[in-house]
């Protein structure tokens, strides 16, 4: 659960660039300078400072225009030396781990176009909404980015799939992307014409190529990723929300039987109940956080049958009511 700690003083330059004091940020993460990578939760606390700070509703969009993210390079040059268009994007997709975990990437292609998706990590689904809109922003934006850089050429998508609520103004939105947009969709896609993907191809050198990528991958594999069960377990029960997902279910989706599931997740020291509790808290304390929900919608949204249930968790594991945690973040 982690972005790479570069983005953070991309992020900073960038406040510092429009005027938004980061000293108290750049004094705390100066302890970080040694990290190569940050928790979620300094992603999140960044961008709240600076969205803050400039009042700005279209901050993603804003800095996936005007910023080159260095914490992309890597990355970057893996694609600009991959033989072709389509095995340019698969790289990223592998590859895309060394930058962050928070979006699941992969390709889809038909006959008439070909799509780039990014579905989120159950871990991060579960964080604030605005930075999640900002990275999906930033990211879409590097995708168009990338392409331009690969073809030498602007393409425009024809269509793009945005996994969250639509935004009051559009105007951003539709100068950046020229295209149709589709919000509050499963997952969030952006797609091109097929013709494209199948288009360019490059003369490369295979060695360099391939001490980029072996670079890269030593990278990712020195980080802590989370169990495969348990990361599936998550987003089984986040796809079900606002209901509850029962062990059967979740069996059923994970093909196991309910004893096996059990018994894999008694191995890994947790149990169904503790990793659904962990997601119906870490929800419950984002929607709180952000203060445009009431209790009984909160609720509702969890899957608790009535405000006083969910009340009542609430304390057991925080040992404060909903209101109370609520209250400081007013």
């Amino acid at each position: 659960m982690y972005f790479a700690s570069t983005i953070i003083w991309d992020l900073l330059e960038y406040a510092d660039m429009h005027g938004v004091g980061s000293k108290h940020l750049r004094t705390e993460f100066n302890s970080l300078k040694r990290q190569k990578y940050v928790s979620y939760e300094v992603m999140i606390r960044t961008l709240n400072h600076i969205r803050i700070g400039l009042n700005d509703e279209n901050l993603g969009l804003n800095i996936g225009e005007h910023l080159s993210l260095k914490a992309t390079a890597p990355v970057d040059q893996i694609m600009l030396n991959s033989q072709t268009l389509e095995e340019s994007i698969n790289n990223a997709i592998e590859y895309s781990k060394v930058i962050s975990d928070a979006l699941e990437c992969s390709l889809e292609k038909s006959d008439q176009y070909f799509a780039v998706v990014y579905e989120e990590n159950p871990n991060w689904k579960v964080c604030h909404k605005e930075a999640k809109r900002d990275v999906l922003d930033m990211t879409l934006l590097a995708n168009i980015k990338s392409l331009a850089a690969y073809t030498d050429r602007h393409y425009f998508p024809i269509v793009v799939h945005f996994a969250y609520e639509k935004p009051k103004h559009l105007n951003e939105y539709y100068r950046l992307f020229n295209c149709s947009l589709k919000f509050n969709q499963p997952v969030t896609k952006i797609v091109y014409q097929r013709y494209i993907i199948d288009r360019y191809k490059r003369d490369i050198q295979f060695g360099l190529l391939e001490n980029l990528k072996e670079k890269v991958l030593n990278e990712i594999v020195q980080l802590s990723h989370e169990n495969h069960l348990i990361y599936e377990l998550k987003k089984c029960i986040l796809n079900k929300k606002p209901y509850r997902l029962s062990v059967k279910e979740a069996a059923v989706n994970l093909n196991v039987s309910s004893r096996t599931l059990q018994r894999k997740l008694t191995e890994l020291n947790t149990t169904f109940k503790g990793v659904e509790y962990e997601m119906q808290i870490k929800l419950s304390k984002t929607y709180l956080e952000e203060g445009k929900k009431s209790i009984d919608e909160i609720s509702y949204l969890l899957g608790f049958s009535e405000s006083s249930a969910f009340i009542r968790f609430f304390k057991s594991v925080m040992d404060q009511t909903p209101v109370e945690y609520g209250r400081k973040f007013t």
